[in-house]
């Protein structure tokens, strides 16, 4: 099957938290920030896959990982390899996510996220995702220098 990786527009807004709401993700902010998200869509062009990213001053915030079971990892880690180009583009210097799934750890990890020693950055609290996100059940905040 055909997939295509693109930046969401905001002709794509209500597809888009559609999908993240039939996955249970959060989507405080999306409407403001549409743009900042990378979307994967099959040939029929339904979304298979989200992931955005948001700038916090000197950081990035990636939110909203949504990946469809017809993936597989080489997707996801293109999914990241593109969010990891949007960091540079836009200057980031550290590349932060929340995720409260543990089987999503060791993804992550190999990913290059670690474990965030320490509180959340002040700058990243302004955010209601992320303050909504770290109120949840086994919430562990992960980083990687980009």
């Amino acid at each position: 099957m055909f997939y295509q990786l693109r930046m969401a527009e905001m002709k794509d807004l209500n597809k888009l938290k559609a999908f993240m709401e039939k996955a249970g993700v959060i989507t405080a902010g999306v409407d403001e920030t549409v743009d900042c998200f990378m979307i994967m869509e099959d040939d029929k062009e339904d979304i298979v896959a989200s992931l955005g990213l948001e700038r916090f001053q000197e950081d990035g915030l990636l939110r909203a990982l949504v990946v469809s079971e017809k993936l597989d990892q080489a997707h996801i880690l293109s999914l990241f390899k593109s969010a990891g180009a949007l960091g540079k583009k836009l200057a980031v210097t550290k590349l932060f996510l929340i995720t409260n799934k543990q089987s999503s750890m060791d993804f992550l990890r190999f990913a290059g996220f670690e474990a965030f020693d320490g509180s959340v950055p002040e700058h990243l609290m302004k955010s209601e995702h992320v303050r909504l996100s770290m109120s949840k059940k086994g919430a562990t905040l992960m980083a990687k220098n980009s």
